[in-house]
């Protein structure tokens, strides 16, 4: 008895040293898809193609399979997240994609269907890896333009919110962006973004004495402190401690109506 209990043990003390030997830093050589690791890409979609019409029954597709609600305008919305001064929610969501290339398409449906009357926007993105991706698509017709950005959501001290600006603004060549009067970057080509930058909030925000609310606005690259802005939003929401935003401007420059000029922030990550 106590021979076989002897064996016993042994049995299982070399099955453990078997299991132990598959095991590479703490993970078994099992698929990581059965330990719950995400194998997808993030993605994010902000259709800011300003068209003359109303866009409230324009849907986006993805790999050719519709996965957004109806889009609203002229602001524009980041689909599946949200923003300041757009449609959509308050909060930084993205849509879970395969890692790799990936058919995005923007279109109005046929009445009553899913079936494209009219394709505003079609192309491929590659997505890399798991980390997550702002598609930027801007202007009209054939001269639709998109930008892929990957955004960085690592932690940001307290007392500090972080920033990237993308200019989307089709009939301006660059455009400096000020955040309350003060002028933060500069020259930003069409289809150009900065590098991320950190800005204090609340009273030691860049000249608070004279903007009790935060205001961000574009003008033409070049231009003096005092011309009039393009494009302009003043809210206590675009200075939140901790968050992480891509401004973005677009519309077109000296046009009124659903073409106009918009300053807007996607919530990359909240707080």
């Amino acid at each position: 008895m106590k021979k076989n209990i002897i064996k016993f043990f042994t049995a299982v003390v070399v099955v453990c040293l078997v299991y132990a030997c598959t095991k590479n830093t703490g993970i078994t050589n099992q698929p990581y898809a059965s330990y719950g690791v995400d194998t997808n890409g993030q993605l994010k979609i902000i259709f800011a193609s300003a068209y003359t019409t109303a866009k409230n029954t324009t849907l986006i597709k993805l790999n050719g399979n519709v996965v957004s609600n109806y889009i609203t305008f002229p602001k524009a919305t980041p689909f599946p997240g949200g923003g300041y001064n757009t449609g959509g929610s308050n909060y930084a969501l993205y849509l879970a994609v395969p890692k790799g290339s990936n058919t995005v398409s923007v279109i109005l449906p046929k009445v009553g269907t899913t079936t494209d009357s009219l394709v505003f926007f079609s192309g491929t993105v590659n997505i890399p890896d798991n980390s997550p991706y702002t598609l930027h698509i801007t202007d009209t017709a054939a001269n639709v333009k998109s930008i892929l950005v990957k955004n960085l959501i690592n932690p940001v001290d307290s007392g500090y919110c972080r920033f990237r600006f993308v200019n989307l603004i089709p009939n301006l060549t660059a455009v400096d962006l000020y955040l309350n009067g003060t002028l933060m970057k500069s020259n930003i080509p069409y289809l150009g973004m900065t590098d991320t930058f950190s800005v204090a909030v609340g009273a030691n925000a860049p000249n608070y004495i004279n903007y009790a609310t935060p205001t961000w606005a574009v003008r033409p690259a070049g231009s003096l402190p005092t011309s009039a802005v393009t494009a302009s939003y003043a809210s206590t929401t675009v200075l939140q401690n901790q968050a992480v935003l891509t401004l973005f401007s677009y519309g077109y420059a000296g046009v009124t109506g659903n073409r106009s000029p918009y300053l807007s922030g996607a919530l990359d990550k909240n707080q």
